[in-house]
């Protein structure tokens, strides 16, 4: 826990308080392939890209390399499914040997498949990972991740990291699919040994920008008229929680999740404004996103103008300044954009970063959001063996 509190939480109330001098991570999209078709992505649907190149072992290299030199001691792997990443293990080694941790978000399909080695590069490098799981029902699985085998192979691979001696925190996307049942999918993690589930709602924009939106993709998402049963399935894994060792995020997600959901069904307002008077987007300042053909994104939902593979002489960070410095503008001076509205998978952080860096102007927020963690930390505090 000190660890994690001198990792973490510190360099992000250093960052609050004195101003951020960098980001604290990187983000990467390794690849477009992918093992699943969900009905929620855009690549699981084989909608096309409008951009091309694909990111090589060489350019991780270089990036790791620049973070390196620029102090930044995390990055995120993602997908597609970044296991169908050639090198993934050589770009994982490369970033322990350079002290820089690695977090891997995967569907978990061939993860068990892999061989003594390779799982001794995780647990050597200290690699977090993430397996996205929407339900332990077979038949929601099925639906929503487009394939039978995806439950099977996600609990293969549960039980065989857990037998290496990795930890897992589980990723469930909230759709109108598995929404009821939420309560019973967390105590389901809790009896396969997980320690941790983070939930979120649909991102109702495309996750890939260089790809247009699903048709109707915000009708995946809970519906207005079925909030009440989303809240009290959220209360329940809340006094699970209590009561248990496993953590979620839902202390964090449930001052904003109606305020989203309402948004992405009707189309009107800024769900943001709804939680909090004046809005800061940590993710701007925090995150250095890159796309699997190298481009170097503003935000994770926006389209980047340009690539690692452009004016690499000057650097990753200067490139990243020239790629955000627009935004960055626009959202201090409350010009917001239409994916800002879909932006529930950083909403969480940037929520307690604007509450922290305006907690004045957001002190009805900030009131929910104390209550909530103190609530929270006082049962872990009576609960603890």
């Amino acid at each position: 826990m000190a660890s994690k509190i001198k990792r973490n939480y510190l360099p992000e109330i250093s960052a609050l308080l004195f101003g951020r001098s960098k980001p604290s991570m990187v983000t990467v999209n390794l690849t477009d392939r992918c093992d699943q078709k969900c009905i929620y992505c855009e690549i699981g649907e084989n909608i096309p890209s409008s951009r091309k190149g694909q990111l090589t072992v060489d350019d991780l290299k270089w990036i790791i390399n620049q973070m390196a030199e620029n102090n930044i001691p995390k990055i995120s792997l993602n997908g597609g499914e970044p296991f169908l990443f050639d090198g993934l293990f050589d770009v994982i080694s490369y970033a322990s040997e350079k002290n820089i941790r690695c977090t891997i978000t995967t569907n978990g399909m061939i993860v068990h498949k892999l061989n003594d080695a390779d799982f001794k590069v995780l647990k050597d490098s200290e690699t977090e990972i993430n397996i996205s799981i929407d339900s332990f029902r077979q038949e929601i699985q099925t639906h929503t991740r487009g394939t039978a085998s995806a439950l099977p192979n996600a609990l293969k691979s549960l039980q065989k990291l857990n037998e290496k001696g990795i930890p897992v925190t589980v990723l469930c996307a909230i759709s109108k699919y598995n929404y009821q049942h939420l309560s019973e999918f967390f105590e389901e993690a809790y009896k396969n040994g997980i320690k941790q589930v983070l939930f979120q709602p649909i991102i109702y924009y495309s996750n890939f920008p260089d790809r247009p939106v699903i048709d109707a993709k915000s009708r995946l998402n809970v519906g207005i008229d079925q909030l009440d049963i989303l809240m009290e399935e959220l209360k329940k894994i809340l006094y699970f929680e209590r009561k248990h060792g496993i953590k979620t995020n839902v202390y964090r997600i449930f001052p904003w999740i109606k305020f989203y959901l309402t948004t992405a069904e009707t189309g009107q307002g800024w769900f943001f404004k709804d939680v909090l008077k004046k809005f800061y987007c940590r993710e701007l300042f925090a995150i250095i996103d890159i796309s699997y053909n190298g481009g170097i994104q503003p935000c994770g939902l926006a389209l980047a103008k340009t690539t690692i593979h452009e004016n690499r002489e000057i650097g990753l960070m200067e490139q990243w300044y020239k790629a955000t410095a627009g935004i960055k503008d626009d959202l201090e001076n409350d010009r917001y954009y239409d994916f800002c509205n879909g932006c529930c998978h950083h909403f969480s952080r940037n929520m307690l970063a604007s509450i922290a860096k305006h907690p004045i102007k957001n002190r009805v927020a900030l009131y929910n959001v104390f209550s909530l963690v103190f609530t929270r930390n006082l049962y872990g505090i009576f609960n603890r063996k």
